[in-house]
């Protein structure tokens, strides 16, 4: 559909998803459909390394446990900062308030939760924004410190339509 597209991942994760030999039995089913998609698009692929940015404004972080390259996203614009959390955490309230709950689909559940604490405590320290793609829409919103875990406080959406310009 995008003949022109990037597509931008690291090369771990391409290495994890293409290698017949990785994944539990978890996600065996997920490996063959990556593999579907993936290896007819190598070269069209742009490897990202985690610390870098991937484009202007946005830079990778490695955040492994959910695969060996799983990254999420720090989108900078303007002054302001958003993370995109990618896989890291599957259920706004369950994970996010019990960080320590592994999870099955994670290539490597224990890292999956040191990553998460990590990205988790990164957020609520420095007051970052997030996008959470497995939250309720839309999705955006804080996370805070909240005993042995962490809270999901989601942003108010204004949903009143714009007035049509006059004249």
């Amino acid at each position: 559909m995008f003949p022109n597209a990037e597509i931008h991942l690291t090369k771990a994760d391409y290495d994890f998803w293409t290698n017949d030999a990785n994944g539990n039995d978890q996600i065996k089913g997920m490996i063959t459909a990556a593999q579907q998609s993936l290896r007819p698009h190598k070269d069209r692929m742009k490897f990202i390394e985690p610390g870098k940015e991937a484009v202007p404004g946005i830079t990778a972080l490695a955040a492994p446990g959910h695969t060996v390259g799983h990254v999420v996203f720090m989108l900078a614009s303007e002054g302001k900062t958003l993370c995109n959390i990618a896989d890291i955490a599957h259920h706004p309230v369950l994970i996010v308030e019990r960080p320590t709950l592994e999870f099955a689909y994670d290539s490597d559940p224990k890292q999956g939760v040191a990553t998460r604490i990590k990205i988790f405590d990164m957020l609520a320290t420095d007051g970052i924004a997030m996008i959470g793609y497995h939250f309720p829409w839309p999705g955006i919103g804080h996370i805070s410190k909240q005993g042995d875990g962490f809270r999901y406080y989601p942003e108010q959406i204004d949903m009143m339509p714009l007035s049509p310009k006059k004249g």
